[in-house]
């Protein structure tokens, strides 16, 4: 069970869930074997240090987690210093999605939830942000829909 999960209030449930993409892996893992290229030549100390990039960037991505439910957008990232981000779902007034084009053609990109008040949360990384934003945009209607009938 995780972060999200274990924050759920009552009566809330989880909508959808995403994760970073595999990309946050590629220039530590490039580093790391520059590294090791180093070290086969000398110090141990260098290839030891490879595994430690690669380590670390593991753990922030394990520990990653962006999800909707149906009261609130939920996010939080980061090991030893935590960063979350919580926003109810009626404060959303738009999602943004950046993609340069290597991210649009490998399936990445940042999520930017625009609330009221001019405050924006960007959730960058993200695996597959355009069903993610889609699920946030269905929901907020929705819910925005439901008051409205009221």
């Amino acid at each position: 069970m995780g972060y999200i999960e274990k924050n759920l209030m009552e009566g809330e449930r989880l909508l959808a869930k995403a994760s970073l993409h595999w990309i946050v892996f590629l220039v530590p893992i490039l580093v790391a074997l520059f590294f090791v290229m180093v070290g086969i030549n000398g110090s141990s100390g260098v290839i030891i240090l490879a595994f430690i990039i690669v380590g670390w960037v593991y753990l922030n991505y394990s520990s990653a987690e962006f999800g909707i439910t149906n009261r609130r957008v939920i996010a939080k990232w980061g090991v030893i210093s935590r960063h979350s981000v919580e926003m109810n779902v009626d404060k959303i007034e738009g999602v943004t999605i950046n993609q340069g084009i290597i991210g649009s053609k490998l399936g990445y990109g940042t999520v930017i939830v625009n609330g009221t008040g001019g405050s924006h949360e960007a959730f960058p990384s993200i695996s597959n942000p355009m069903a993610f934003r889609q699920k946030m945009l269905e929901h907020t209607t929705k819910h925005l829909r439901e008051d409205i009938e009221i």
